[in-house]
């Protein structure tokens, strides 16, 4: 029996919890959860009722407190930041992902013993490479009452808190895709591999980009196999 997108798209992020703990750069987490009513399904987290804490007028800083001390996550790495992946299906129809990505406003957890962490080569070479900490976020929603060609892609990215920061990206994410893409481009080291050992990518979502947003410059996400 073919198991369901919603049970893959838990599975594809469960593993990768896994994985980034198995490998030390994951301090905390929270394993995802499926909520189910009729053909509805959301897979979510404990924490998850707090995420509109990033939607307030306030200091980053703050944000990134109060999600942390609400546990509201999947994965705390060890440097603080802060990974969230929600998304919303429709029976096996992806309607909505929410990826978002906190980086840790403070090395506070260094200044209070700096002795321990220097210790830690995995973390001192995470901290050397931060420069200023801004959040991102990878959105989709297959709504045409939201989707308006080139300024409202269906799936986009978001940088920093800049209102009409869409950036075009080709196809929704899956949680492999998104961590890999944490991973790659704010982790990876000369002496630290956090990709070798990530769960292969095992699902595939359509194309959701249009002909006037791949004119502009956009993201593409490389599905090599169809599933």
């Amino acid at each position: 029996m073919r198991i369901g997108l919603p049970q893959r798209i838990k599975k594809d992020l469960d593993d990768s919890i896994a994985e980034l703990i198995r490998i030390g750069i994951c301090d905390d987490s929270n394993f995802s959860a499926i909520r189910s009513s009729g053909d509805q399904y959301e897979i979510t987290f404990k924490g998850a009722e707090h995420v509109s804490i990033a939607m307030g007028n306030i200091e980053y800083s703050d944000i990134h407190r109060e999600l942390a001390e609400k546990r509201s996550y999947n994965m705390k790495l060890v440097d603080g930041a802060l990974l969230q992946l929600m998304y919303r299906l429709d029976g096996n129809r992806l309607l909505q992902h929410r990826l978002a990505f906190y980086p840790s406003a403070t090395l506070l957890p260094f200044q209070d013993d700096p002795e321990a962490y220097m210790r830690d080569a995995l973390f001192i070479e995470i901290i050397r490479r931060h420069i200023v900490p801004f959040p991102l976020r990878f959105d989709f929603d297959d709504c045409n009452d939201i989707h308006v060609d080139i300024s409202h892609p269906k799936s986009h990215l978001t940088l920093g808190d800049a209102k009409g920061c869409r950036i075009p990206v080709t196809a929704p994410l899956t949680p492999r895709w998104f961590v890999e893409f944490i991973l790659r481009n704010f982790y990876q080291t000369e002496t630290h591999d956090f990709l070798g050992g990530l769960p292969s990518h095992r699902i595939h979502f359509e194309n959701s980009i249009t002909s006037g947003e791949q004119g502009l410059m956009h993201m593409i996400i490389p599905y090599p196999v169809r599933q």
